[in-house]
């Protein structure tokens, strides 16, 4: 065996051209494949009735049909599974090249093992008790010649565990155990990390079986398959979600000795039948250790850590906590999120109680603003801990600023910390700061407190003493509970405003109870005389949805066209009640029905296209093949859609097979430039609807002229009003709250006024007395006098006319009052081509101070200012980007970025700041303008449906520079529905397989 081995190893070129051919083999032979098992199939395959649903066939067949591990076949699908399979075979040998000869040998098996198995073209099924699926028809698939139905062997019994050379070792099935007893069982001295479980319906996981990646999961079923690559044979474990991805489509594993029949009744060859495994054996009496899944826990600084400590642990995207602390003399308000994966940010409001605020009039004790950031630099693996790096206080006034690399790793229930601090978190200098060994610099650290604040000082960084810290925190078997234990760098023999702290003890100890999984209590005695309490408030807005219990139900359906249609007029007024949006036209034309939709700007566009189908479909008269919706806002034609009615019947009335969805010829284009979208706009006369009506060609069939909405000229509202000031040294919150008038009135499609009218109700604004010192023009700081002057005021009123240039460019112009603080003129110009993922805009404006009671006086300042604005969707996790270059409301000039995240849902989080020409010292406080916001649709949050949103924006101060015009009616807000992701955002999906999911789009649970 040597000599062909270093034959390989001078020359790779053969087996290459080996596994070409064979692939080339396997591809040529797979439509032969394909009749030789419709051929060779079981009886229970061969009794498929073309055109018959899947419960009729089960109602016809043995009680132990409708089982999980029902298989239902479909030759359109073996073309991407033969994919697969060649995929990981190339794989697979590409690596074997490179190991050890001992292991080619065992890898060649695997090979071999995986090349008889079949390209079934299996398609998940969800319910199948017959009975369920005839009161659920959109999940009862109908059958077409060539598919198959296999039904699971009567009585399963055991699971299979595949080893790394192919071979199977059952594992009679207990209750009760998890994927690492089987693999234990067939494996006892191995090193694994991972199981991928492929359970009978071809539901896939990736499980945890080290005590360092460990948690519960669902148990593996009778007839699943199981997949354990050791830890030390990478490339099989880079290959394991194709692996079991593949497996899952055999349908339920084979039992016993008559495995390779089971799982190749059409590849089965005698010999290989009489060579098959037929040992069955046993889970080990005692189960291995089931651990308590990793939970995020926040510490008293509302990160994700233990008390006083940071840890390197991260939540999920999409985490959100807001958490309140106290041990004397700091109490402390957190709000954190994670955007990312490996990304927590947040922001913190700290009372100092025995020091008073130096600016405030009422007494009220210190209140320090600070941003946190936290970067995961590692994720934890067998021997290799999690590592993150952080910085505390990053963007305040520095008083508690620390930077820190802190590492863990879990062991079972036990999660250990080690990091090394710097700054407040490394005071007490425990050791040597190792950066000294690379510069002198890094000995001294410069004062923590800085006079401005909000300027990140990148001369202190990592610099001054350094402390160790660390701890663990046990997940008790309570589940509620959980213990921490931590040693911190903290001496609190430097606090900030010379207010040293006694410490009898550097340990801290506590106790985490989660009251529910959004609510947790904390308590903790630390310094060695101190007590902690603290409660947590979490969620995670990226899996955020409503049930809309309180929508009216949906149409009633039926595959068929209605006989007696009720009216467009009737058809409309149901489409506007189910989604807020407007109808203007509903007009038949040819086989197509086109529906013209205006101020459809919301969140979950789709969910309301498919209530308007619905619609349609039940009103609309058969002669209907297509329904087109002309998207468009204030006149500006945006986008349209066409969807093929038989197509969308199909769809609702039966399961589709995944060659099926794809097949469907719903599209969208952008309207023409030639404005002929406005023209079909145009109601014809009268004449001509006549003569359409008697043109028909199937006079039998009601005919049913065009309809337009009588255009509205005025519209008015009523909402509540609030706003609120945080951490300001009057008071720490400030408030009002109030009721708003709004008032539109159209004088054309495109030519608009709107007014708002806000009356003060109930407020504390009696305590607002302090008005920040300003270098700048005042353009911001003004904020009391405008907000306390009078109870009634005109917050807006503002004449708007837009246009369309071309097909990617539109325009605005506008004047009035622009804002509460400002009014003037001003243009805009947008160029967004249509599914884009860049746009560009130019705003230009010339304003002038409004008179402190919001009414129609001016005062004397008055200023031009506008800006250039890049915004670029990256395409990447639902990162969007805008950078604005110009002239801002001071006269200062400089650059606004602007980043966030929308998730699959539509909730947005997202960071701003703005740099301008004006230096931190004449910026005063803050040295920058900067701010965090999120946005919640709440089609998210209410059981009912609204097309709107709640806005939430923090920023740590109000200060005149880099301030922009805050104007109502934004073109790049007015189109976004010619975004290339406006119809994709809705609820998180529940994850249940439905029928005719594609098995192979599973994603692995972790």
């Amino acid at each position: 065996m040597s000599a062909p081995f270093r034959t390989r190893s001078k020359h790779h070129w053969p087996r290459h051209v080996a596994v070409a051919c064979a692939l080339a083999a396997n591809f040529s032979a797979l439509a032969q494949s394909w009749d030789k098992t419709a051929a060779n199939a079981p009886a229970s395959d061969a009794d498929v009735r073309p055109g018959e649903r899947l419960s009729t066939w089960l109602l016809r067949q043995p009680e132990g049909a409708a089982a999980p591990g029902l298989a239902w076949r479909v030759p359109q699908e073996r073309l991407a599974q033969q994919f697969l399979k060649n995929t990981l075979l190339v794989r697979i040998e590409a690596a074997n090249r490179l190991a050890a000869r001992a292991d080619q040998v065992e890898r060649l098996k695997l090979i071999t093992w995986l090349q008889q198995m079949p390209v079934t073209g299996r398609v998940a099924l969800g319910v199948v008790d017959p009975r369920w699926l005839q009161a659920h028809p959109e999940e009862d698939p109908v059958l077409s010649a060539g598919q198959q139905l296999v039904a699971p062997p009567a009585d399963l019994k055991t699971v299979a565990v595949v080893r790394p050379n192919g071979e199977l070792c059952h594992v009679a099935h207990e209750a009760g155990r998890s994927a690492w007893d089987y693999v234990t069982a067939c494996e006892p001295a191995g090193s694994y990390d991972w199981a991928w479980v492929a359970q009978p319906d071809g539901r896939t996981a990736r499980v945890g079986v080290a005590p360092w990646n460990s948690q519960p999961s669902d148990e593996p079923a009778p007839g699943a398959w199981i997949w354990a690559a050791p830890r030390d044979m990478t490339d099989l474990v880079a290959a394991s979600e194709g692996i079991i991805k593949f497996l899952a489509t055999q349908g339920p594993a084979p039992q016993g000795k008559d495995s390779l029949a089971a799982a190749s009744p059409a590849r089965m060859d005698p010999q290989q039948a009489a060579t098959a495994p037929s040992t069955t054996v046993s889970v080990r009496p005692q189960p291995v250790p089931q651990y308590q899944p990793y939970r995020a826990s926040g510490n008293d600084w509302g990160e994700t850590g233990l008390l006083q400590t940071p840890t390197a642990r991260m939540g999920q995207a999409g985490d959100f906590r807001t958490s309140l602390s106290n041990v004397h003399p700091y109490s402390r308000l957190n709000v954190m999120f994670q955007p990312l994966d490996w990304l927590e940010a947040g922001f913190r409001y700290t009372s100092i109680s025995n020091r008073a605020y130096e600016a405030s009039t009422t007494g009220q004790s210190n209140k320090d603003k600070s941003i946190d950031l936290k970067v995961r630099l590692l994720s934890e693996s067998a021997y290799v801990p999690e590592l993150a790096l952080g910085f505390r206080d990053l963007g305040g006034t520095g008083l508690f600023s620390s930077e820190y690399l802190v590492a863990n790793k879990r062991h079972g229930d036990l999660d250990f910390s080690l990091g090394i601090g710097w700054g407040y978190l490394g005071s007490s200098g425990n050791i040597r700061n190792p950066l000294i060994a690379l510069s002198s610099r890094f000995r001294t650290r410069s004062g923590r407190s800085s006079s401005t604040g909000g300027e990140a000082n990148f001369g202190s960084y990592f610099r001054g003493p350094a402390a160790l810290f660390g701890g663990v925190a046990w997940r008790t078997p309570w589940e509620p509970l959980t213990v921490k234990l931590e040693y911190e760098g903290n001496d609190y023999q430097h606090e900030p405003q010379n207010n040293n702290q006694r410490q009898r003890s550097p340990f801290n100890i506590g106790l985490e109870y989660r009251y529910s999984p959004n609510v947790a209590f904390s308590a903790g005695f630390e310094r060695g005389n101190k007590v902690m309490v603290g409660i947590t408030l979490s969620t995670n807005v990226a899996s955020m949805r409503s049930s809309k219990v309180a929508d009216p139900p949906q149409p009633r359906f039926t595959p068929e066209a209605p006989a007696n249609p009720p009216g467009w007029a009737s058809t409309a007024a149901e489409i506007e009640s189910r989604t807020e949006w407007t109808v203007q036209r509903i007009a038949p034309q040819g086989s197509g029905l086109h529906v013209w939709i205006t101020e459809s700007n919301t969140v979950y566009r789709e969910a309301r296209v498919q209530q308007i189908i619905a619609v349609l479909h039940r009103d609309a008269p058969a002669s209907a093949k297509t329904f087109i919706l002309h998207y468009n806002e204030r006149g500006l034609a945006m986008h349209a859609q066409v969807v093929d009615r038989a197509e969308w019947v199909t769809a609702h009335y039966q399961a589709q097979t995944p060659a099926e969805k794809r097949a469907v010829s719903q599209r969208e284009y952008a309207p023409p430039q030639d404005n002929s979208e406005d023209r079909l706009l145009e109601f014809p006369s009268k004449n001509a609807a006549t003569t359409a009506a008697t043109n028909t060609s199937q006079p039998a069939e009601p005919v049913m002229a065009a309809w337009e909405h009588r255009p509205q000229k005025f519209f008015f509202g009523l909402t509540p009003s609030f706003s609120q000031i945080l951490g300001g040294p009057d008071a720490f919150v400030l408030y009002q709250l109030g009721v708003q008038a709004t008032a539109e009135y159209r004088f054309t499609r495109s030519t608009w006024v709107n007014a708002a009218l806000n009356w003060r109700l109930v407020d504390n604004f009696d305590k607002f007395t302090y008005t920040a010192p300003s270098n700048l023009p005042r353009v911001r700081t003004f904020q009391r006098e405008y907000v306390t002057s009078k109870r009634l005021t005109l917050p807006v009123l503002q004449l708007t006319h837009v246009g369309r240039l071309n097909e990617d460019q539109y325009y605005s112009v506008y004047g009035g009052a622009l804002e509460p603080m400002f009014a003037g003129v001003g243009a805009e110009w947008l160029y967004r081509p249509w599914r884009s993922k860049f746009a560009l805009g130019i705003d230009i404006n010339h304003v002038r101070q409004r008179d402190f009671a919001q009414d129609f006086g001016l005062r004397d300042y008055k200023v031009n200012t506008g800006h250039a604005t890049l915004y670029w969707d990256t395409g990447w996790n639902g990162v969007q980007a805008r950078v604005s270059v110009g002239q801002y409301l001071a006269g200062d000039r400089g650059v606004s970025i602007d980043i966030s995240r929308r998730f699959d849902n539509g909730v947005t989080i997202g960071a701003y700041a703005t740099k301008t020409n004006v230096s931190a010292a004449r910026f005063g406080e803050g040295s920058f303008d900067k701010g965090i916001y999120i946005s919640l649709p709440f089609d998210a949050l209410l059981p009912r449906s609204s097309k709107f949103s709640a806005n939430f924006t923090w920023a740590p101060l109000v200060r005149d520079g880099g301030a922009k015009l805050g104007r109502i009616n934004p073109l790049y807000e007015m189109t976004t529905s010619r975004d290339p992701r406006a119809f994709s955002f809705s609820p998180p999906d529940d994850n249940k397989p439905k029928a005719g999911d594609n098995i192979l789009d599973f994603g692995p649970a972790q």
